[in-house]
């Protein structure tokens, strides 16, 4: 029985390593997949969002467009906040998604109003749950696989020094 340290026995546990380090990024790129699929596509109104007056260049509904996959319905109602909540026609605007913008010159200082419906994808138990283990996860990852690397380093020049040192014992 040859006593002294072989470096070819380290092979398996290199590979085991590098074998649990594949199998980790490929499990959080799994959860992280399935944690997209679990958003619910909720429908909700905005009523009175107040905002400055729609210009030429467009104005953003913010609740809509901030929403996670927001996507604005049409305006239902828009009235001038500062003139006793005048109602404002909606022939005067052009709205694509979630931009209003001014379809003719209004003489309107003042902020506006806008009531809208709006969809958005909404977070459940399980994407919540999904999300918090691709959190600890990713933390594993980043503060324990460089620690163990390092053991198994310290390892590996251990058993080829005490494997070296062994092989002159008389």
């Amino acid at each position: 029985m040859n006593k002294k340290g072989n470096i070819n026995q380290l092979f398996p546990a290199v590979l085991a390593i590098i074998l649990v380090g594949a199998l980790l990024a490929v499990g959080i790129m799994v959860i992280s997949s399935f944690q997209d699929t679990t958003y619910l596509n909720t429908a909700a109104n905005v009523v009175n969002e107040t905002l400055g007056r729609a210009s030429t260049a467009g104005i953003t509904l913010a609740t809509g467009a901030n929403a996670r996959n927001g996507a604005c319905g049409s305006i239902v109602q828009m009235l001038n906040s500062t003139s006793g909540n005048v109602n404002i026609e909606l022939t005067d605007i052009i709205q694509t998604g979630c931009i209003v913008k001014n379809a003719t010159a209004w003489n309107y200082t003042a902020t506006i109003r806008y009531s809208y419906p709006y969809t958005f994808d909404n977070a459940t138990l399980v994407t919540n749950t999904l999300g918090s283990t691709n959190t600890s996860l990713s933390g594993l990852a980043s503060t324990w696989i460089p620690i163990i690397i390092v053991v198994i380093a310290a390892g590996i020049v251990l058993s080829i020094l005490l494997g070296a040192f062994a092989g002159k014992k008389k």
